[in-house]
């Protein structure tokens, strides 16, 4: 490989240890070895140490075994040890949210990151440079992370060592593209905290956005993913309110936002999912105690979670009026990872996981299809995988519950006539014209809100 001309100069560059390992943290990782760090990825699970040490992934991302395998034992290393001798310190382990007893709505966990500040701080030494990857609620870094590295280390942050909060802002399935293409957003404890860490993050990034304090940074990474999810929230609950009238909401979207101007409206989905979008609103509603109406993304994030059983409630609905009980029905759900496009396969966070485990306590078989995801990785979530397709036979419903490219070429002539008639397609991503689908004998249409079948269906 030809060496990136914007790669440090080994003598001068300093050494970095990465703190949790999962996508956000591997991603990175491997590019800072790429561009020319020497890099320790930590990793408190030992399996997958194991597993990265072998050349392979639980991440799934284009490109990144390549990487991975061609920077191990180069610049790479993976441990479960954090490392006494790194000059820079990156932290990007989990903050998940959870439903607290004492909490009306999920609320953040912080405790991973907590844990891993204290485990740092013992080994600081003076003049390191601690950075926050962690989505954390604002003023977290401040109040949780700094005395915890204090009280470890002994040192006094902004004067013996600095910490900064330099926010993941990738897309799962284009991070490693992301790493080099999409400004980095640096707050910090004082200027040189954010000088230290800019340092760092010039060879990757093609520019740095210093903000004016650690908070101003923790806030701007909360912002972009709340505001997404606000305005899906708008669309879906859209979906929802015209399902009574049967508006095909899309082309209803579509004609509304033709030659406007101002603001485009984004289309309907089965759900928000992933672990980004389902979990930074949440984190951004914390504030909430400082507004006394609450926040917005609150109230969107539970607008898109209802679409869940809008989804499974709609289907069950139409197979119940076209005469069938839902309990003797198959369902093929296409699409498990929580999104189609860029590709991946994580399931965490996945509306379609959630519509198929709604489905299944109503009684309804559903096999599970994913052009990514492997069966293994579906029966760890307790999916039942389908066959492949060329064997699937007699079944009642065809569900696409993501964008995938492949679902949008399946040969639905073909698929009709092994479905159990009057067979239904629910489309909940538009990757079929309504109308050819509604002209295929024996075939219902169901959109978002909507449905439409050929003449010879009742």
């Amino acid at each position: 490989m030809t060496p990136d001309s914007s790669q440090p100069s080994p003598s001068h560059a300093p050494t970095i240890a990465v703190i949790g390992l999962g996508y956000a943290g591997l991603t990175l990782a491997l590019k800072l070895a790429e561009v020319g760090f020497k890099v320790t990825g930590v990793e408190a699970i030992q399996s997958r140490v194991d597993l990265l040490s072998s050349g392979q992934s639980y991440v799934h991302e284009n490109g990144l075994l390549d990487l991975l395998r061609e920077q191990l034992g180069k610049n790479l290393s993976v441990t479960t040890q954090i490392p006494a001798d790194a000059d820079v310190f990156i932290i990007a382990v989990g903050t998940p949210v959870k439903t607290l007893a004492n909490h009306a709505t999920p609320a953040p966990d912080l405790s991973y990151l907590t844990q891993a500040a204290a485990a740092t701080g013992a080994r600081l030494k003076p003049g390191a440079v601690v950075v926050i990857r962690s989505t954390v609620p604002v003023g977290a870094c401040r109040s949780a992370v700094l005395p915890e590295l204090e009280r470890a280390s002994g040192l006094k942050g902004g004067t013996d060592f600095h910490l900064a909060f330099a926010p993941e802002r990738t897309v799962e399935g284009k991070a490693l593209i992301e790493l080099r293409t999409l400004p980095q957003i640096i707050g910090g404890l004082n200027p040189a905290s954010v000088e230290s860490t800019a340092a760092v993050f010039r060879v990757l990034s093609p520019s740095i956005v210093p903000m004016e304090s650690i908070e101003a940074a923790e806030l701007a990474k909360l912002l972009n993913n709340s505001f997404r999810d606000y305005v899906f929230a708008f669309a879906n609950q859209v979906a929802q309110l015209s399902s009574p009238f049967n508006i095909d909401v899309v082309r209803c979207i579509q004609n509304a936002n033709q030659g406007y101007p101002r603001d485009p409206i984004p289309l309907p989905s089965p759900g928000v999912g992933g672990p980004c979008l389902t979990k930074d609103p949440w984190i951004f509603a914390a504030m909430s105690h400082l507004n006394p109406h609450g926040t917005l993304s609150a109230h969107a994030r539970l607008a898109n979670d209802s679409m869940i059983d809008f989804v499974a409630d709609s289907l069950v609905a139409e197979l119940t009026r076209l005469g069938k009980s839902p309990t003797q029905c198959t369902v093929i759900a296409c699409g498990m990872a929580f999104k189609g496009r860029p590709e991946t396969g994580d399931l965490r966070n996945s509306t379609s996981v959630d519509i198929v485990r709604r489905l299944s306590a109503q009684g309804i078989q559903v096999l599970c299809h994913d052009p990514v995801a492997t069966p293994a990785e579906l029966i760890e979530f307790d999916l039942t995988p389908a066959p492949p397709l060329a064997e699937w036979r007699r079944f009642d419903a065809l569900l696409l519950l993501n964008n995938h490219p492949f679902y949008a070429k399946l040969d639905l002539v073909s698929l009709a006539t092994q479905m159990i008639a009057p067979g239904i397609v629910y489309d909940s991503w538009r990757l079929k014209n309504p109308d050819d689908v509604a002209s295929i004998p024996n075939l219902v249409y169901m959109g978002l809100g909507f449905s439409k079948r050929a003449g010879n269906v009742d």
